[in-house]
């Protein structure tokens, strides 16, 4: 059985690729494991993902210590 702090949470959303790139370094540098998912069905195509669809996840053990590392650009996304 799972724990509750292994199961994966929205941590935000990214404006394009560049971003979600940036704050998933930042968090793996921090030993964060970050999951990354287009929301937007186009990008299976190859088509560049739509503004603000590219989703972070954590696990939720890890959310509060993520919106920490991240700070100001979590809460503005």
């Amino acid at each position: 059985m799972k724990q509750n702090g292994d199961r994966l949470v929205l941590l935000t959303s990214a404006r394009d690729e560049l971003e979600a790139g940036i704050w998933r370094d930042v968090l793996e540098r921090d030993g964060i494991a970050v999951y990354i998912k287009s929301g937007d069905p186009m990008a299976s195509f190859g088509m560049p993902p739509a503004p603000g669809s590219i989703r972070l996840f954590v696990q939720a053990g890890d959310e509060k210590r993520a919106r920490w590392l991240l700070g100001e650009a979590v809460r503005s996304a």
